[in-house]
């Protein structure tokens, strides 16, 4: 409940947020704010102390989307479910749609997550206190191929995700892992502190909103979930400036922030435009809003999530170090409860096990992927075993198969 109310103060808070920076800062304070202290938040310590140098171009590229945060065939790719999707509507029109995909394991964002990631059905912790029991697809890539953890990354809304990164396997874990970032985490901070500190003003009080933000900016700190691989104190010309771009553009672009999912999508967007990593998990959550009961809500995620993955399939055909080498697979983690389950509360929830909760849809499409349907029915484990194939790399021992239909189109 708490989480909830620090999420839903945030979104009023991201509203506003726009016309304090541009009237209250100048764009000179502005800049300087976000540019030497915000990116101890967003980038971990390893970054800070190694020269950056331009991405190779090392062949196909994956980056998975989690349509996060649970969400019904019936609101997305049923009849009356695609004035929600527009772009995901427009996007199957030259994709490979597989109309059955299957969560049959544990349905919790993080056991679910993880199980697309690793390949094998998770049963760890729910909130993400533990790491996946098995290898990721990141271990898997980076061990393989040799390539710094720029080339692998987990931007994710979830604040549980932060051990998604690497599995528990002595052999393998973090110094193969992926680097984990959760943007949102800076946002929840803010609005967090403000609640605890100044119950008395509050978050209506822009001035007092302005001032936390300040301090937690200037301040800096440990511990928000992102991934260390290595210490340093010295901050990155090029990353200082692709985490100020993506910054700005959330708080100043054309449109007024609403949500984490936002903020998910601009940092994203830095890290493929500056870096160009082969593989990454971007993990959208705004849909999760429907544990709040509003259904109305729940719609809203859903087309704002709709729109966030159509903004990153452009950027996708758009940017040279990923236009016609990418595989894009978009999935849900999970569904949510059944309405004419009599024993759940319908879309609220996602814990009953029915069919609703249980089976979702797939997205692929990019270099090499034509325009398609199939109902032969896959699962989610079978995506890790997909990605290292597209690129070029094996796994170890996993549930999942080889989705033959994108590899037969993308070989």
């Amino acid at each position: 409940m708490r989480e909830a109310l620090i999420d839903a103060t945030m979104m009023l808070i991201c509203v506003h947020l726009r016309p304090i920076f541009m009237f209250t800062l100048s764009k000179r304070r502005f800049v300087q704010l976000a540019g030497l202290t915000i990116a101890n938040r967003i980038l971990p310590n390893w970054l800070w102390a190694r020269p950056f140098s331009p991405p190779e171009d090392s062949g196909r590229k994956v980056i998975i989307v989690t349509f996060g945060g649970g969400v019904r065939y019936s609101e997305t790719f049923s009849p009356e479910g695609l004035k929600n999707i527009p772009q995901l509507a427009k996007m199957r029109a030259e994709a490979l749609f597989f109309k059955s995909c299957t969560n049959a394991g544990v349905l919790s964002h993080f056991n679910s997550t993880a199980s697309i990631i690793t390949g094998n059905w998770q049963r760890v912790d729910d909130f993400g206190f533990q790491p996946p029991a098995s290898p990721t697809l990141f271990e898997y890539y980076r061990k393989q191929t040799g390539v710094g953890p720029l080339d692998a990354w987990v931007i994710a809304t979830n604040k549980s995700f932060s051990t998604m990164g690497a599995g528990s396997e002595r052999e393998w874990g973090l110094p193969f892992g992926a680097n984990v970032v959760l943007p949102k985490q800076l946002l929840l901070e803010a609005v967090d502190d403000v609640v605890k500190k100044n119950p008395q003003h509050g978050v209506a009080n822009r001035d007092n909103v302005l001032h936390q933000l300040e301090v937690i900016l200037n301040e800096g700190y440990e511990g928000v979930g992102w991934t260390i691989f290595k210490a340093g104190r010295q901050l990155d010309h090029h990353v200082h400036n692709t985490l100020t771009r993506g910054l700005i553009g959330f708080i100043n672009g054309p449109e007024a922030p609403t949500s984490g999912d936002e903020l998910t999508f601009f940092i994203t967007r830095e890290v493929m435009r500056e870096f160009g990593p082969r593989l990454i998990l971007v993990n959208f959550w705004d849909m999760d809003v429907a544990h709040w009961g509003s259904y109305s809500l729940y719609l809203q995620a859903i087309t704002r999530t709709d729109r966030l993955t159509g903004m990153l399939w452009e950027e996708i055909r758009s940017n040279p170090n990923y236009k016609d080498k990418t595989t894009l697979l978009v999935l849900p983690e999970l569904g949510r409860d059944g309405d004419l389950n009599t024993s759940s509360n319908g879309f609220l929830n996602h814990r009953s096990g029915d069919p609703s909760c249980r089976n979702v849809w797939l997205l692929a499409l990019g270099a090499g992927i034509t325009r398609g349907e199939t109902d032969r029915p896959i699962q989610h484990v079978d995506v890790t075993a997909t990605a290292a194939a597209l690129l070029g790399v094996k796994t170890g021992a996993v549930s999942g198969k080889p989705i033959r239909e994108i590899l037969n189109q993308a070989a």
